[in-house]
């Protein structure tokens, strides 16, 4: 039996020790690694091997991370590889206002347990691949071709904007923490209430592209002409 390709993940880091430690960890829960040590190499291998997904690291130099994760998504041929950020520097409320939308997670180097990562990579190629699956059953749905369109088009909206918001729940979780004044704490509960919503409205248009439309009636008597007799 041919073993399934392992999902491809691209580390960059301008420490070597932090690469490897760190592709180690990846390789040891079932992830193939591939390696960069720049962001100039990490642009470079990322085009040239497409991998599945990115950590990558803030503090590097001449090209530091936020600047690899811009260069990415203005990229044609990059800008679907998502990135989580494992860095050391701390997430600052700058940089979700201003660069939420360049990644996808962010993780401090002290928290980057084995299972911390494969949560985190999980959420991210696990919700890509069931959007994926939605849509091709709704194209082998009976749905009608402009209906089918439609939906998926809203689909798409909603799951986007329901991973934004997850995205930003997130990261004001891990910016705020547990013990958050009021205020932020309100700030939270005000996004978890926009999740959960998203969430059921997306549940709602998967059953819709999914749901079959009624078989056909099988041809049966045809319906007596009118004024014919009835026995």
């Amino acid at each position: 039996m041919v073993k399934k390709p392992a999902k491809l993940i691209l580390v960059t880091d301008d420490e070597p020790d932090a690469v490897e430690v760190i592709a180690a960890k990846l390789e040891s829960i079932g992830y193939g690694t591939l390696k960069a040590y720049s962001g100039e190499e990490s642009i470079e291998a990322a085009r040239k091997n497409k991998p599945d997904l990115l950590f990558l690291d803030i503090r590097m130099s001449p090209m530091d991370g936020w600047e690899v994760a811009s260069a990415m998504k203005n990229d044609g041929e990059l800008k679907d590889i998502p990135i989580i950020m494992l860095t050391g520097m701390e997430l600052t409320l700058e940089d979700i206002m201003n660069r939420a939308h360049l990644i996808e997670n962010y993780i401090m180097k002290s928290d980057a347990t084995r299972e911390k990562m494969r949560e985190a990579i999980e959420d991210v190629l696990t919700a890509r691949t069931a959007a994926e699956r939605i849509l091709s059953m709704a194209g082998k749905s009976g749905v009608q071709k402009e209906m089918l369109r439609e939906l998926k088009d809203r689909y798409m909206r909603k799951f986007t904007q329901y991973r934004n918001i997850k995205k930003l729940y997130n990261l004001y979780s891990l910016l705020y923490g547990e013990n958050s004044v009021e205020q932020k704490a309100v700030l939270l509960a005000c996004l978890k209430k926009g999740l959960e919503q998203q969430a059921e409205d997306l549940s709602r248009l998967e059953m819709m592209l999914v749901a079959q439309q009624p078989a056909k009636k099988s041809p049966g008597k045809k319906a007596p002409r009118k004024g014919a007799a009835i026995n």
